[in-house]
């Protein structure tokens, strides 16, 4: 591993020779602004780096274009400059559970970038990793539940399905960064990551929230161990956080999915788990038909809007791909929900 010098170009220059788009723009000027001076990324060199990748689930061909696609401080000047700054945000975060005020994920880069820039950010987690792996382990925290926590795997494969490129970087993405928080967990069959709580009068505690990889089905016996392990591990190693309850903001606990699935179906069984939140369509972004497309057909839309000849091409093999074609076509639209669940269990 070879350390580098701190590169300095302002933001505005980066900006215009990247054409990094305002929400980029926004988030290094938020989250990277003002960061200590020494300390910089090191990279691990191709050996390492592919052994790390192998364990942290990435499949060979993303694996190999990782290694064709290594930045450098002096050829990539601007693309450093991001990583730079990126990588001492996360380290100046590390061990902190997400905040009150929630997270906004790293932004997309532009495809203009090229192979480096769309794989910026998995060497940016190759980078952070070592401290990561430090953190868990003065936190007593097992090595193979760090190991089992920290996959990017299916990250990188879900940005091929996406953009068409191997690679982290060319969309938005939330759940590396909370990784290398050292915040987040995974037992089985769902993750879990450490989270501040407020009401009206300021903060007020702490929760876990659940989260579902697409990685099959959503079997009631899996969950259950999930949770139980889940309370477990968080009472343990993070005893000073003393949690409440267990949240969930899913399209999987729209109600909806009710109407088109039986009663005894795995997803029907794991929306009773939760009470849900009202629903405010104020605050409803909007993309749930976009998040559901992804998660079940592996797609994403050319545009803003799904279109009828989208919905025409879509498989129909299941019950869950059929509700979905169906309720579009309805002019209905899908809702991501929020539900808790106590988390100690009475």
């Amino acid at each position: 591993m070879t350390s580098t010098p701190v590169i300095s170009p302002d933001l505005a220059t980066v900006r215009d020779e990247l054409g990094l788009s305002p929400e980029a723009v926004r988030w290094l000027s938020e989250h990277a602004g003002s960061l200590p001076g020494a300390g910089g990324p090191v990279l691990p060199d191709d050996e390492t780096a592919d052994r790390l990748l192998t364990r942290l689930g990435a499949d060979p061909r993303d694996r190999a274009d990782t290694l064709a696609a290594r930045p450098d401080p002096e050829r990539h000047r601007a693309l450093w400059w991001v990583l730079d700054r990126m990588y001492r945000h996360q380290v100046s975060v590390l061990g902190e559970c997400l905040p009150i005020e929630g997270l906004s994920g790293w932004p997309a880069l532009p495809a203009s970038t090229g192979p480096v820039g769309a794989h910026l950010y998995v060497w940016l987690y190759l980078a952070a990793l070592p401290k990561v792996l430090a953190y868990h382990a003065e936190r007593g925290i097992p090595e193979e539940v760090s190991w089992a926590s920290l996959g990017v795997g299916q990250g990188m494969r879900a940005h091929r399905t996406f953009t068409g490129h191997s690679g982290l970087s060319l969309f938005g993405t939330w759940t590396p960064q909370v990784h290398l928080r050292g915040a987040q967990f995974s037992f089985g069959r769902l993750d879990f990551n450490r989270g501040a709580v407020s009401f009206g009068n300021g903060a007020c505690g702490y929760a876990v929230a659940v989260h579902i990889p697409a990685t099959g089905r959503l079997d009631a016996d899996e969950c259950d161990r999930s949770m139980a392990q889940a309370r477990e591990f968080f009472g343990r190693y993070f005893p000073e956080e003393p949690v409440a309850f267990f949240t969930c903001r899913s399209w999987l606990l729209d109600p909806q999915l009710a109407e088109y699935l039986p009663e005894a179906s795995n997803i029907v069984r794991f929306q009773q788990r939760f009470d849900l939140l009202p629903f405010l369509p104020a605050t409803d972004v909007g993309d749930a038909d976009h998040v559901v497309l992804g998660y079940v057909f592996e797609r994403s839309a050319p545009g803003k809007e799904i279109t009828a000849d989208l919905l025409a091409e879509l498989p129909q093999d299941s019950t869950l791909q059929r509700a979905y074609v169906a309720h579009l076509r309805a002019g209905r639209h899908w809702h991501e929900r929020t539900g808790v669940l106590p988390f100690h269990e009475a």
